[in-house]
């Protein structure tokens, strides 16, 4: 495990994602046992106290990214994806998961979390639709605080399992037995990952959502009818309103289709949206990012997935949903600064984490990135904020700070042992090609 370090970060331009402190052009942020204790301008010279500092001139800072929504069991499948007749997500996805053995779960979910720390990411809900058994669970709860970084886990069931077949329910309420909270170092919370009324019966969705609620425990779904029926035009989510499914505890991916009265019944309820543009774009259609905020949704956005074409660039991905919504909609409401919003304090308020991350703020956590500033694509730079959203990229990314450790320094990755995530995920997935090839899932 990584290990904290006070930080001084001096002489940063902080972007604060906090509207009592705004940004601050030349700031220093003081971090102790991993609480941000001091935010305020820099005072050249200052005494740090025992802190180690990090000279922050020529860069910008602000709170480290939010994903809401990655199936990082799928990591291993990146390379396997593409445009060949059979290879498309869901045809890899159905062939490979059922060959995924108990490292295979483990690495998959370090590597992501590893591309996450590169890309800025340091808070990511895990949504595990592959938990084959209790085991696999656990592997991708150890390769989560193995990681440094901050998230959730919500338990699904195995991939391509019958829709007669519930959540392993049993084992959901054992969890918190065998995860108290005292081995979760306060970074990870569970919630529960379920297909729904258009893909299971009342009989199976009824006793799922009676569980994760009498745990307490959120709940996500994916809104993609788009993908199984041709012409949709609707996803049905004023049905789940009328059954009670929807609310401030539930989560819904996509809804690339939703109607006026599906949005209408997500602002009622309070229930939140989670968008993945870079896959929607993709295999379903374009997001309404511009629809759902005017509505009053909630909304966060979300990677999806390594297995197809996509990074953890999360910079590029603004880029090109700023871009998209000009052009679909004319509208003003999408800007650069409502796009980190939507990266930062609004993931965190999505995962229920507001009070803890999302900004840079006294008493927070200290989920931080540090960009270079002086870098050619950002300069000359205006508004730092456009910057980043117009012209930024991951390789301007030269320091990540998850709960005061520091994980990525000098635009490099840092671990603390001897297995590389990336190397072992690579390993990983030549075997498992291997094994489903030898059962005759796979042709090499």
């Amino acid at each position: 495990m990584h290990q904290r370090h006070d930080l001084l970060i001096a002489g940063t331009y902080l972007i604060s994602m906090d509207p009592d402190i705004a940004d601050i052009p030349q700031a220093d942020v003081l971090v102790r046992s991993g609480e941000i204790v001091e935010v305020g301008p820099h005072l050249p010279g200052r005494e740090a106290g025992g802190a180690q500092v990090i000279d922050a001139a020529g860069t910008v800072t602000l709170p480290g990214f939010v994903d809401t929504h990655w199936h990082l069991w799928n990591s291993l499948l990146r390379g396997t994806v593409g445009d060949r007749p059979g290879r498309d997500y869901f045809a890899v996805k159905r062939a490979l998961a059922p060959h995924f053995e108990l490292g295979d779960f483990y690495w998959a979910a370090r590597f992501g979390l590893a591309e996450a720390v590169s890309g800025g990411i340091t808070t990511v809900h895990n949504f595990d639709h592959n938990v084959r058994g209790p085991q696999d669970a656990d592997a991708n709860i150890q390769a989560h605080l193995d990681s440094g970084l901050r998230g959730r886990f919500s338990y699904g069931p195995p991939d391509s399992a019958p829709s007669t077949s519930p959540n392993d329910l049993d084992d959901l309420a054992k969890l918190r037995a065998r995860w108290p909270q005292d081995h979760l170092d306060g970074r990870l919370d569970f919630g529960v990952a379920v297909r729904g009324p258009y893909r299971t019966p009342p009989e199976v969705y009824e006793r799922e959502w009676h569980a994760a609620r009498s745990l307490g425990m959120p709940i996500t779904m994916h809104c993609d009818r788009c993908l199984r029926e041709e012409g949709c035009r609707s996803c049905g989510l004023t049905r789940l309103e009328e059954l009670g499914l929807l609310g401030p505890d539930v989560q819904v991916i996509h809804a690339v289709h939703a109607s006026g009265q599906d949005i209408e019944a997500l602002a009622r309820t309070g229930t939140r949206v989670s968008l993945s543009p870079m896959t929607e774009m993709r295999t379903m259609g374009f997001p309404l990012l511009t629809e759902l905020l005017e509505a009053g949704v909630q909304v966060s956005l979300s990677l999806d997935t390594l297995a197809m074409p996509t990074s953890a660039d999360i910079l590029g991905h603004l880029r090109a949903i700023i871009s998209v919504e000009a052009a679909r909609t004319g509208s003003g409401t999408v800007t650069p600064r409502r796009l980190l919003r939507l990266a930062t304090i609004d993931g965190a308020r999505d995962l229920g984490l507001a009070e803890r991350v999302g900004s840079v703020t006294p008493g927070k956590r200290a989920d931080l990135v540090i960009l270079r500033s002086t870098d050619v694509n950002l300069v000359p730079s205006g508004d730092p904020a456009e910057a980043l959203v117009y012209t930024g990229q991951i390789d301007n990314i030269d320091t990540v700070v998850a709960d005061g450790r520091v994980l990525k320094r000098h635009g490099r990755l840092v671990f603390d042992d001897d297995d590389n995530p990336v190397t072992m995920a690579a390993t990983c997935r030549d075997a498992l090609l291997h094994r489903a090839a030898a059962a005759g899932d796979w042709q090499l």
